[in-house]
């Protein structure tokens, strides 16, 4: 394979068709080809196991029973996760107007049946290698952002002066720490003012050197003098370097500012203080040896930390997420092959999977958020259906404890807009507390939608969700502080059970980044009840409000 060549060997292909005998025939036409192979036999399993496989290609039959291939490519094309997927529609639908509908909802390609298996893999073959370069280039194109942005947050945060020359020695760049230093602003002409900025007597020095550094294309430093516009004298040290890319020629120069005006000062002092006693000096050195291991301390731990922001969300949610998605597609298999002895020991198998995943997503996100990396998706989706979902997903737990669970939708709830996987997590979280802290009891899941009319501002949608519960109880020195981290209000209790103390801190901090709010409130041997207030729209970044009271 040459260096251009496209590897397909770990491409995937979904193929689609409610005949076994079709399904047969495009396996025996395709293995050869190296794909990973997936099948499904209506459009609900195409969907599913798209959204679980994510493939390169899907080749989808148009005559199915129950949802149809049109409805199936335009429920895909629908789905933020599949909507890129290319589809090829293989039908013995022939007519034009057949056509034309699967092009117009997205399909890239159309088939007629009975196939010739050559143009089926060549076809296949051309849109699988084009699908896997599209997502090279988003990857590409992704590395090369973050790379630009580094760079710009680098020079923005550096504490000295950066800046660039063209090969004539004409400054083409500067960063604010260097337009500090020479008291200049991007308005002034740059290249000119800053000459004028040096010290008089040290001007001439200067320039000669740093002229001959361009001419003759070599390294150049220099300490001197700078006069700013209110007369204030300052010491500073320079150094360019010529700047060549993978070893060709010299394309300019890269420099660097320092303001040392302390650094000259102590050195003057130092001069006159040579005959101090002995034992200051010992003392000033061990300082400087101090205050040097503190810097690389604090350097190597800022590194640590950063790396293991990095490398923890690949090294341990990779492999759980695989845990947990095979065990889920073993499972199916398991059920539909009437494995059923299997089954249960697979569900432990992703339930561990999930309480480890969870254990590390908390503290992640936590590391996130007090990084400020968190990130958010805001999306459009109908409340009900948010609520369907959090309810089919805890209602387990809740009848675990042998506790009862009520759902009260009081109002017609309508959309948000704003980051569903933020609102899931927050209520999930919450919800799992109550699970856990009661027994034999009741769990009350309340949600409302209110318009909120407020003075000189424009009136605004807001969902409120109750969760109360008749637990034990949260003691009173509790509540102030329950939303910090790593605090958990019955330790005895608690450590019984999986958590971390994260869980509320989390939502505390998720809420407001969505614009909203936690409460609580509770009495020992009643119960507690937490309410999560949200805006059905989320604010633009920067313009957060503030939030109605209870």
């Amino acid at each position: 394979m040459s260096k251009n060549d496209i590897s397909l060997k770990d491409a995937k292909v979904l193929m689609v068709d409610d005949t076994p005998a079709n399904i047969d025939v495009l396996r025996k036409v395709l293995v050869n080809e190296g794909y990973q192979l997936f099948f499904a036999n209506s459009g609900e399993k195409a969907i599913k196991i798209a959204n679980r496989a994510l493939p390169d290609l899907i080749l989808l039959d148009i005559m199915m029973p129950g949802m149809d291939g049109y409805e199936t490519c335009r429920r895909l094309k629908q789905d933020e996760a599949t909507k890129n997927t290319p589809i090829i529609f293989l039908s013995a639908k022939n007519q034009p107007e057949d056509v034309k509908e699967g092009f117009e909802l997205g399909a890239v390609d159309y088939i007629y049946k009975p196939f010739r298996h050559e143009e089926v893999c060549m076809r296949a073959r051309a849109h699988v290698k084009t699908c896997v370069l599209m997502k090279q280039r988003e990857r590409l194109f992704k590395d090369l952002r973050n790379s630009e942005e580094r760079f710009r947050l680098l020079a923005h945060a550096s504490p000295i002066g950066i800046f660039q020359l063209n090969i004539q020695g004409q400054i083409v760049y500067t960063n604010k720490k260097w337009q500090n230093i020479f008291d200049l602003s991007e308005t002034d002409n740059i290249n000119e003012a800053w000459l004028q900025t040096i010290y008089v007597e040290d001007r001439e020095t200067v320039q000669t050197h740093w002229e001959n550094s361009v001419r003759n294309q070599k390294d150049f430093s220099s300490k001197f003098r700078t006069q700013t516009s209110n007369n204030k004298i300052c010491w500073i040290y320079t150094h360019i370097t010529p700047l060549c890319y993978e070893g060709s020629q010299i394309e300019g120069f890269v420099g660097t500012v320092e303001d040392i005006s302390e650094f000259k000062r102590a050195e003057e002092q130092t001069t006159r203080a040579k005959n101090a006693a002995e034992q200051a000096r010992i003392a000033a050195e061990q300082a400087q040896i101090i205050a040097e291991q503190a810097r690389i301390a604090a350097d190597s731990a800022n590194r640590a930390k950063s790396t293991f922001l990095a490398k923890m969300s690949h090294e341990l949610r990779t492999p759980l997420n695989a845990i947990i998605g095979y065990s889920d597609m073993l499972g199916e298999e398991a059920e539909d092959s009437g494995y059923e002895s299997i089954i249960p020991d697979l569900y432990k198998i992703q339930t561990a999977g999930k309480n480890l995943l969870a254990i590390v997503s908390d503290i992640l996100d936590l590391s996130k958020i007090e990084a400020d990396k968190m990130v958010l998706t805001p999306t459009e989706f109908v409340t009900t259906k948010l609520i369907e979902n959090v309810v089919t997903t805890i209602e387990p737990l809740i009848k675990q404890q042998n506790n009862n669970f009520v759902v009260k939708n009081t109002d017609e709830l309508g959309t948000m807009h704003t980051d569903y996987q933020k609102v899931a997590q927050i209520l999930l979280n919450i919800l799992s507390n109550a699970a856990k802290c009661t027994r034999q009891g009741t769990i009350t899941f309340t949600i409302t939608r209110r318009q909120i009319n407020r003075k000189g501002l424009r009136s605004s949608d807001w969902l409120y969700f109750y969760i109360t519960d008749t637990g034990n109880g949260i003691a009173p020195e509790l509540m102030e502080p329950i939303f910090n981290a790593f605090l958990q209000t019955d330790n005895s209790h608690t450590r019984a059970r999986d958590g971390t103390g994260l869980g509320l801190t989390i939502c505390d901090h998720l809420s407001r980044a969505i614009g909203g709010h936690i409460y609580v409130s509770s009495e020992v041997g009643v119960g507690s009840t937490f309410t999560l207030q949200l805006p059905t729209q989320i604010p633009e970044p920067g313009n957060h409000k503030g939030l109605p009271l209870h």
